[in-house]
C-alpha cells in the first residue's frame, strides 16, 4: 500500500472483504456449506483476505525506526497472540517478547493457516487501527486518511446490517468518496 494507491479500489477491495465476511457466516448455517468453502471463487476471496493482511503487515515491518509502524505492530502481534492463544498463557507473562515470539516468517504461516474466521478477526484488528490510531495506509497523506476513517466509520455505523447494506455502499463508493473529498 503506496501513498499513491487510488482509495476508491481500496475502499472497493475492503468491502469486497465485509462482504465476503458477511457471506460466509450466512452460509455457514447452509447444508452446502462443505461445498461452497472448496469452490474456487471462495478460495479466491480467502486468499484476497490474506493477501490484504500480509500487505498490511509489510508496511508495519518495512519502517522499523517508526514509532507508530512499532506501536501498530506490537498491537497486532498481541491481538494476534491473544486469538490463536499462541502463548498458552493468559497472564500476559509473554506480552513484552511478542515481536521476538512471533516473528515475521511465523506470522506468515500462521495467516497462510490460520482459520477464516480468525483471519476476519485479524482483519478487524488492522481496521480498527486505521480508524482509530494513525494510519499507515496514508501516513503522509492527512487528507486521504481522513476520507479512510469516514470511509470505516460508515462500514462501522448501525446502517451496515446486512449484505444488502454493503452493497448499497459499494453502489455509492464514488458519490461518497466525492462528498468527503468536498468536506474537506
Amino acid at each position: 500500500m503506496i501513498e499513491d494507491i487510488d482509495i476508491r479500489e481500496l475502499f472497493l477491495d475492503i468491502l469486497a472483504i465485509v462482504k465476503f465476511e458477511l457471506r460466509f457466516y450466512k452460509d455457514k448455517q447452509s447444508p452446502m456449506f462443505e461445498r461452497i468453502v472448496k469452490t474456487r471463487v471462495f478460495q479466491q476471496k480467502l486468499q484476497k483476505l490474506k493477501d490484504f493482511i500480509n500487505t498490511y503487515f509489510e508496511i508495519m515491518y518495512k519502517d522499523e525506526d517508526s514509532p507508530i509502524n512499532q506501536a501498530a505492530l506490537k498491537a497486532q502481534l498481541d491481538n494476534i497472540a491473544l486469538i490463536t492463544n499462541y502463548y498458552n498463557d493468559l497472564s500476559g507473562f509473554y506480552k513484552d517478547h511478542t515481536k521476538m515470539l512471533i516473528s515475521k516468517e511465523k506470522l506468515h504461516n500462521l495467516i497462510d493457516y490460520s482459520h477464516i474466521e480468525i483471519l476476519f478477526i485479524i482483519f478487524t484488528g488492522i481496521l480498527d487501527w486505521e480508524h482509530y490510531k494513525s494510519s499507515l495506509i496514508f501516513p503522509n497523506d492527512k487528507q486521504k486518511e481522513k476520507i479512510l476513517k469516514e470511509f470505516l466509520n460508515k462500514i462501522a455505523g448501525s446502517e451496515i446490517k446486512n449484505i444488502d447494506d454493503i452493497i448499497d455502499l459499494e453502489q455509492s463508493i464514488d458519490s461518497f468518496v466525492k462528498n468527503v473529498e468536498v468536506e474537506l
